[in-house]
Formats: structure tokens, C-alpha cells, sequence
């Protein structure tokens, strides 16, 4: 994994899930000592981590993304060259125009955003 981004939100996404972990012995702890919850209501807690767990994620996504606004052009795979068919003759590439590198879709929302207000 050598994309930044990448280890952000694999980092983020663990620490997401210990929180979940400690989060369900909590209710777990509190349906015995207070009654048993109802379903809707443990649904209710389940839906809430995980939109939680969407915000604190799109949010380190949107934080690495302006720290580390470029990445490898997927059509060239950061080369920036195209090749032929029979691999002898090659052209700048005609998605990232020959510099090997594309902006983030978080990045684009950024720049959107700040071009907007």
C-alpha cells in the first residue's frame, strides 16, 4: 500500500472498528443492567455507529485528499505514456495529458467547493 490516502482510511477504518467493538460490550453491559433493549432500539444503535463511521470516514478521506491531492492516472498507471498496440511507438496519455498523475474525486469536491461559495 504505498498511496497515503489509502493508509489514512485503512487507519481510520480500524480505529472505527475498535470503537464499534468497545461501543457494543457498552450496550451489551447496559441491556443487563437495565432490561433488555428492543430490537428497534439495537438497530437504532447500530445505524447510529454506522453513520458515524461514514462521517469520521469521508472526513479523514476529505483531509487526506488535502494533503495528498494527486494520485497515479489508472489509464497509464502513472507513466504518463500510452503505447501502441504493438508496443513499440508511445503518446502522452489522453487522460492525465502525459504527467502520470489525475486529482482525487475529494479533491475535485474541494476545489468545487471553494470555486463556489
Amino acid at each position: 500500500m504505498t498511496d497515503p490516502v489509502h493508509a489514512v482510511l485503512v487507519a481510520g477504518s480500524g480505529l472505527i472498528l475498535a470503537a464499534t467493538a468497545g461501543l457494543n460490550h457498552a450496550t451489551e453491559a447496559a441491556t443487563d443492567a437495565a432490561g433488555n433493549l428492543t430490537h428497534l432500539q439495537q438497530v437504532a444503535v447500530q445505524v447510529a455507529v454506522l453513520l458515524v463511521a461514514a462521517l469520521v470516514l469521508g472526513g479523514l478521506y476529505l483531509l487526506a485528499c488535502a494533503i495528498w491531492p494527486y494520485a497515479n492516472c489508472g489509464r497509464c498507471n502513472g507513466q504518463g505514456k500510452s503505447r501502441s498496440p504493438s508496443g513499440k511507438k508511445f503518446r502522452n496519455c489522453p487522460r492525465c495529458k502525459g504527467t502520470g498523475r489525475r486529482k482525487r474525486i475529494g479533491r475535485r469536491l474541494l476545489d468545487h467547493r471553494a470555486t463556489n461559495r
